[in-house]
């Protein structure tokens, strides 16, 4: 009788639990749940990437440039790369523009930026990429390269756009996003032909691409 009553009791108080949603599973078109959108997306990104942009890159949207500044901040004269601080924080303080995935299409050149908290600032050379239509949509790619990224832009306000995408190494197959190698960033265009995406990996890991045409 004891034990009848403990498991009815059991089943009352597990019926009751409200699960919290978790990352949803992934779908060909990396759709997420209505349920999960509406309830938690962020009143600070476009409406528009409800459909696409996943939970957990909310707050890597959000807290972009927060990230990226935070990051630079840590980085002292003792740091590697500390000679190059003061150019990336001009590159963060530049003023940014309306722009549109359509005023991004064509050949550009692209140098990536790695700011780690412990390790200090790498910067590469530039090398080639390009924006083109793929499926109506625009679609970023680095060409060359070692490190490459690869993904659709969206359009998120005004002055910025979502880089959703992923990465991929030489010549293998581009990533997509949702994958393992998933990635999410913003670009701002800050001048006629330059523009930058933001892509923070943690709070004290990120990369900046800076592309000018």
């Amino acid at each position: 009788m004891k034990t009848t009553i403990l498991l009815a009791a059991m089943t009352m108080m597990t019926s009751s639990i409200v699960a919290f949603p978790q990352e949803p599973a992934l779908t060909g078109s990396c759709a997420v749940p209505e349920d999960v959108a509406e309830s938690f997306f962020p009143e600070s990104i476009d409406s528009g990437l409800k459909s696409v942009l996943l939970p957990v890159d909310y707050g890597r949207m959000v807290n972009c440039r927060e990230w990226v500044s935070d990051a630079l901040a840590t980085v002292t004269p003792d740091s590697y790369g500390y000679d190059e601080k003061s150019g990336v924080e001009k590159l963060l303080n530049e003023k940014t523009y309306p722009v549109t995935p359509a005023d991004m299409v064509g050949s550009w050149r692209v140098r990536s930026i790695q700011i780690d908290a412990r390790d200090g600032i790498f910067s590469y050379p530039y090398f080639r990429c390009r924006f083109r239509y793929v499926d109506g949509k625009v679609f970023f790619e680095k060409t060359t390269g070692s490190q490459r990224k690869s993904g659709f832009v969206y359009q998120n306000g005004p002055e910025s756009l979502a880089f959703l995408g992923g990465w991929s190494v030489n010549d293998e197959p581009q990533t997509s996003y949702g994958a393992e190698n998933s990635v999410a960033g913003v670009l701002y265009k800050i001048g006629t032909r330059r523009a930058i995406i933001l892509f923070p990996t943690s709070a004290d890991r990120v990369e900046i691409y800076e592309l000018i045409k």
